[in-house]
């Protein structure tokens, strides 16, 4: 029988858009013990804190949280709980003051949870607090299977944009061994077939899963992975995102470079490349090339180099191509 493990995969610090709330202690467990680490990854939480007044006999706890997430990532079942602090409290006739909020969820193909604590969220006096969290991460599906390996342990590394989509073959994951807990020297499998597929020892391994992507290089850290042997691991990468192509038409458009929905209105002069706000470029238009969801200016660069045109407002959601034109 196989055994599917669904990971989900976190920053050392999470990138937040808030009004000033703080993201703490983002963390997550699985039974079989792995820990997920990134570096450069695409991995995001949206949180709004709104307010309106309470209604005449409403007696319903003065903070309302909604928490989803993009793409396949957690399920129903999230725990909240208040903290004034450090000690939890009611949410039921909380006074007006600041608070944390204990967030932990179930992953969606368990074993495992993600919690985190969010900071500064404000009680005002007959005054009803709502909280939305968006989280955006990608989820790593690992599926074991018993298999005659001379014992050692197999493995094979795939990628995708979103669940159930075409594998992306320019985001081949090459996969990097180290021994738990030391990154100074790699381990070089028994057999390596390719950078993403191959038989090593059995052991306990830091199993780094590197991913490029139109040059943004990314890593992704399996800390623990116990691998035994006899065992084919599969190991899939869901990037949960969305994808982004030009379908203008003009064969004379080489190049997209995006930027952070709102960058166009800020230039004075002629449209022009800004590396300091450049978030991702490509160069492979007509593909579906991976993207974080969001929204987004698009910059097209022309064949002589010195022609550039805005696409202003593109977005770009989660299992959706985006077309520029």
């Amino acid at each position: 029988m196989k055994k599917r493990l669904f990971i989900l995969i976190n920053l050392f610090v999470m990138i937040i858009s808030t009004n000033g709330q703080t993201v703490t202690g983002y963390s997550y467990v699985l039974d079989n013990g792995i820990n997920v680490k990134t570096v450069r990854c695409w991995n995001h939480v949206w949180v709004q804190q709104t307010y309106e007044d309470i209604k005449p006999g409403d007696q319903s706890p003065p903070v309302a949280v909604n928490i989803r997430s993009l793409g396949n990532l957690i399920q129903a079942g999230t725990t909240i709980k208040m903290l004034s602090s450090g000690k939890e409290v009611k949410m039921t006739g909380a006074a007006p003051g600041t608070y944390e909020l204990k967030i932990t969820s179930k992953l969606s193909g368990k074993p495992g949870s993600i919690s985190f604590t969010l900071g500064n969220i404000v009680l005002k006096p007959k005054t009803k607090t709502s909280v939305s969290i968006t989280l955006y991460d990608y989820q790593i599906n690992i599926t074991e299977s018993p298999a005659s390996n001379n014992g050692l342990s197999a493995y094979e590394s795939t990628v995708n944009c979103f669940k159930d989509s075409p594998g992306q073959n320019p985001y081949k994951p090459a996969l990097v061994f180290y021994p738990k807990g030391k990154r100074d020297a790699k381990i070089t499998p028994d057999e390596a077939t390719s950078e993403i597929k191959g038989k090593i020892k059995p052991g306990t391994y830091d199993v780094l899963i590197a991913l490029g992507i139109s040059g943004h290089k990314q890593e992704v850290w399996l800390e623990n992975f116990a691998m035994k042997a006899d065992v084919t691991y599969k190991i899939n990468t869901n990037l949960n995102a969305g994808i982004i192509a030009y379908t203008g038409g003009n064969k004379e458009v080489k190049g997209m470079l995006l930027y952070p929905a709102g960058t166009a209105a800020t230039q004075t002069a002629k449209a022009a490349p800004d590396k300091s706000k450049e978030i991702i470029s490509y160069d492979n238009l007509t593909t579906a090339n991976a993207c974080r969801p969001g929204s987004y200016d698009v910059l097209l660069s022309f064949t002589k180099g010195d022609k550039y045109e805005w696409r202003k407002g593109i977005a770009v959601q989660t299992g959706v191509k985006a077309e520029v034109k």
